[in-house]
């Protein structure tokens, strides 16, 4: 192959690298997200589970800011399901409803991770090709 084909076959590489490392990092970013929302699930869910031994727990009203207060009716929680529509649950309804989403949530996020292998790989061909090219 002549040094011109050379060039135009490194430029292909070079770009279809470029675009799987962005890529990858919008992948990263997407599991990134999911880790903190089963996070956020897991703290939930022990606090679900501490509301069925005490009625007293810290009320999240926003920006950062609770309040310490006693729930009354423990049986009576709403689930935001999505699309901002609400469901009454009881205390266990909630918690297995969340074990469901975090379960998801986790299996969306290890595909995510073959994902980000099979970018690797590729990655590491693209490599390997361009070094023999320059070889």
């Amino acid at each position: 192959m002549d040094e011109k084909g050379k060039r135009e076959v490194l430029e292909t590489l070079a770009a279809e690298a470029s675009y799987h490392q962005r890529e990858a990092q919008d992948i990263q970013n997407q599991i990134q997200t999911l880790q903190t929302i089963e996070t956020e699930i897991s703290r939930t869910t022990e606090a679900l589970n501490n509301l069925k031994e005490k009625k007293t727990t810290l009320f999240n009203l926003g920006a950062g800011v609770f309040v310490k207060g006693e729930m009354k009716e423990t049986n009576k929680l709403l689930l935001n399901i999505g699309a901002n529509v609400l469901v009454e649950k009881d205390v266990d309804g909630a918690i297995k409803f969340l074990e469901e989403k975090k379960k998801e949530i986790t299996e969306a996020r290890e595909e995510m991770i073959k994902g980000m292998q099979s970018i690797s790989d590729r990655l590491r061909e693209i490599d390997i090709e361009a070094r023999k090219m320059m070889g």
